[in-house]
């Protein structure tokens, strides 16, 4: 009887070590990979940028903004003083003209 006990304990003791184990290497592969995705959409993010500041600098900012409007991200974009938002892109004017894209 104390045998049977003692076995049961083991088997469930092993079973639960190798559930944590399983669930510990899932994670951390979601993890590497997640970090992965995040760095691919920052690169692109920062190519986009490039781009955009390259297309548009030089530019005043009622042509940023109908050109903005015009793709339909009137809904993302925020305009305050100097700086307009589109998300967590920030166009930077100075004296109506666009100087920088972050």
């Amino acid at each position: 009887m104390k045998f049977k006990i003692i076995l049961i304990i083991l088997i469930i003791s092993l079973l639960s070590n190798v559930f944590l184990l399983y669930n510990l290497i899932d994670r951390s592969i979601s993890l590497a990979y997640s970090g992965q995705s995040v760095d691919n959409c920052s690169n692109d993010l920062s190519l986009l940028t490039a781009v955009v500041k390259g297309e548009l600098k030089g530019k005043d900012k009622k042509y940023v903004q109908q050109q903005l409007m015009g793709k339909d991200l009137n809904d993302s974009l925020l305009i305050k003083n100097n700086v307009m938002y589109l998300g967590n892109t920030e166009f930077i004017f100075n004296d109506g003209i666009l100087i920088d894209v972050k």
